[in-house]
Formats: structure tokens, sequence, C-alpha cells
């Protein structure tokens, strides 16, 4: 999930959001870097975004109010039910004559 989609569930402001997923990685001793990447906003300007798994998305809303998390709770809910964009193909054998 995205910091900006976190920032839109739960109401706060991208650059906070950007703000606090630093500190998470901070204190668990981790390279935000990585999760790191660029897109195109309104305007044209390209802007960082960081790109999270579920468990650090759930470890930085923890800190959020109680509503916020829920919210982001039922968003990973939904991300993990919806279906791949791609199917992979399966084959049948041929009956053997």
């Amino acid at each position: 999930m995205s910091t900006r989609e976190i920032a839109e569930l739960t109401g706060k402001e991208h650059k906070n959001v950007m703000r606090d997923f630093r500190d998470v990685c901070e204190a668990l001793e981790i390279e935000g870097l990585s999760f790191e990447r660029y897109y195109i906003a309104a305007n044209g300007k390209t802007n960082p975004e960081y790109l999270l798994p579920k468990d650090l998305t759930t470890t930085l809303v923890s800190g959020y109010s109680i509503p916020m998390r829920h919210k982001i709770v039922m968003r990973w809910f939904e991300l993990e039910a919806a279906k791949p964009a791609f199917a992979i193909p399966t084959f049948q054998e041929h009956p053997r004559f």
C-alpha cells in the first residue's frame, strides 16, 4: 500500500505519513529507501512516495487513531481479496490413444 493511499484513507497529509514512515524505519533500523518510488502528480511534478508491505503499513498506522487503523485494515482485506491482474494458464493433458 502506498503512503499516498494511507494519507487518503486516514485524512493525514502525505508529507506527514512519509515522515511517520521514516520514523518507523529509524526505530526498526531498516533502510526506507528500498520502499521508495516516484509518481507523477497532477501538476506534472515527480514526487516520492513509499510502497509498504502489510507488516510495515500496520506498524505505521498502529500509532494512529482506531478509526484510521480500521480503514487501513479493511483496505488490506480488499487488496488481498482482489484477483490477480493475470492468470497463470493451466494445461490439460491430451488423452493418449
